[in-house]
């Protein structure tokens, strides 16, 4: 009868150090029988299994303090939130890491275009300041609306519409032509992004449709909502400064009532962020609060009490022929569709 391992065997048997293995015993990750003669370690096969776990969860970065959590709740939502967080952190790092190499090139280009009595320049420094100033843009984004506790009445808030302006008012109509554009591209092959999932009320009629489509948004508890209400909607953690995707993942990017949380700097980010990922021959179809001009602004809020204004301001607009000018620098058309007085459908070709 196998009375266990010994603390030997188990480390020859993972590959590690007893000294790793003591580790996790002494942050109360695993808890070996002791022997009542000479009170040596004895794992047994669940002890075995468990370090199996912890293993597998260091190997993908995850603190021992979340492991420990793990291990002592198996419920599901306790694990969303551990591994939420270690794809949020990943993420981050993907994000703070590629700015840097991004910068770095920038640097040994410099380098080579210099003759032989090359010094240090001051433009050298300016690459790598302004690396660091990207992050720190991506990284300072604030959710100053609070999503996450507005989640469970988003869909009923949206429908009663309280606010002044009323800017909810077409909101079914928007998601529906921002679908009906999507659909006139006649495929269904297309993989599809939507950033700023929500309660996944746009994302509905692309599934319904047979689309391939992922959505992303900042609030956790929106995900969970999204996926309450459509279980086959694949979700994930994300956000428009920081698109959790590789290059040219996706055929499609979509987003309704998400890009005016973004001040003018980040939405020229996000728009980077959009065209990394976006395939070359994709397209963009967003639905939100816009102005055709700055100088329209102006007219628009000339006619409006101080109450209305204010609201308008506490949110960023976009302005159409700001973002025409920007994504022709990468070589797209943009044309635009007005709902009503404040909400327009953009299409970028």
């Amino acid at each position: 009868m196998n009375k266990g391992y010994n603390i030997s065997e188990i480390a020859e048997m993972f590959n590690i150090t007893t000294n790793k293995i003591r580790f996790y015993e002494k942050k109360g990750l695993l808890t070996p029988i002791r022997q009542d003669d000479n009170q040596y370690r004895r794992f047994n096969e669940e002890d075995i299994v468990r370090l199996q776990s912890i293993l597998t969860y260091r190997s993908i970065g995850i603190s021992v303090d979340s492991i420990k959590n793990i291990l002592k709740s198996n419920e599901k939502e306790n694990y969303l939130t551990h591994f939420n967080n270690q794809w949020q952190l990943v993420n981050d790092e993907i994000h703070r890491l590629n700015t840097i190499r991004k910068s770095l090139e920038q640097v040994i280009d410099k380098i080579y275009e210099e003759n032989d009595d090359f010094k240090v320049k001051e433009d050298l420094l300016e690459i790598v300041s302004e690396s660091n100033k990207l992050n720190d843009i991506k990284n300072q984004w604030k959710d100053k609306w609070n999503f996450n506790s507005w989640a469970r009445s988003y869909d009923k808030d949206v429908k009663r519409d309280i606010g002044e302006l009323k800017i909810y008012k077409n909101y079914d109509l928007i998601l529906q032509k921002v679908y009906d554009l999507v659909e006139a591209l006649g495929r269904k092959d297309l993989k599809v992004l939507e950033i700023g999932v929500g309660t996944g009320n746009l994302a509905e009629k692309f599934l319904n449709g047979g689309y391939n489509i992922i959505g992303i948004d900042q609030s956790r508890e929106m995900l969970s909502v999204a996926k309450e209400k459509y279980p086959m909607l694949k979700v994930r953690l994300g956000e428009f400064l920081k698109i959790p995707y590789d290059n040219k993942s996706f055929d499609v990017i979509i987003s309704t009532y998400a890009f005016h949380h973004l001040n003018e700097t980040e939405k020229y980010i996000a728009i980077e962020e959009i065209m990394r990922v976006l395939k070359d021959d994709g397209v963009i179809v967003m639905g939100d609060l816009m102005f055709e001009s700055k100088a329209s602004e102006e007219e628009v809020l000339k006619a409006l009490p101080q109450s209305q204004v204010e609201e308008i301001k506490d949110e960023y607009y976009s302005y159409i022929d700001l973002l025409k000018a920007e994504f022709e620098k990468y070589n797209k058309k943009l044309q635009y569709y007005r709902i009503d007085k404040f909400n327009y459908i953009i299409e970028v070709l």
